[in-house]
């Protein structure tokens, strides 16, 4: 008979392949590294994933997951006083907690290439989309393609995190209110 799968050695395996992705980088990985590190046989490893692949998937899905939930937390008071800065500081926050997993992503951008990690990302910006069309139709922000603006709110969000959260290339405090300035001017005629 069948061990049941135990979810929090599911849980191990995860923070111990973040903590081997860190350290060695997801291309040098090696199976054997994180089941070391979470305390387990490297057969265990592919009890709960089948590819070091899988794990990858796993860990970006949990992000994407908590990312999601930032957004659709904040991104409906963005029209509430401080509602667009409230949402810049979580987001810098969560990347904050994130930094070492997301630099990462600079020397292998293949990282974030995957189908799974596309196909989250779209779903992401297809309910952000939704979000701004529904403060759109509230007549609470200006009126635009909602898609074409979440995807600028997304672009400008990721110059945030990786220039200024991941790799330090410009002052956050800098980043942040000029993103702040743009998103308002742009969404609420503010001066």
């Amino acid at each position: 008979m069948a061990r049941p799968v135990d979810p929090e050695k599911g849980k191990a395996i995860l923070l111990a392949a973040k903590k081997i992705f860190v350290r060695d980088g997801y291309q040098a990985a090696k199976i054997s590294a994180i089941a070391t590190e979470a305390g387990v046989a490297a057969g265990t490893v592919y009890l709960y994933f089948e590819s070091k692949e899988a794990i990858a998937t796993a860990l970006a899905s949990d992000f994407f997951a908590r990312a999601a939930a930032l957004m659709a937390k904040f991104v409906p008071h963005f029209a509430d006083e401080q509602g667009i800065e409230t949402y810049l500081d979580e987001i810098v926050i969560f990347a904050s907690a994130e930094k070492e997993m997301l630099a990462q992503i600079r020397p292998d951008p293949g990282v974030a290439k995957d189908e799974c990690s596309k196909e989250v990302r779209n779903q992401l910006l297809n309910a952000m989309a939704k979000m701004l069309s529904d403060l759109m139709e509230q007549g609470k922000i200006r009126k635009y393609d909602p898609t074409a603006l979440a995807n600028l709110i997304f672009g400008m969000l990721h110059s945030v995190v990786m220039g200024s959260v991941v790799f330090d290339d410009v002052p956050l405090a800098d980043s942040k209110k000029t993103t702040t300035l743009v998103l308002k001017r742009a969404l609420f005629l503010v001066d």
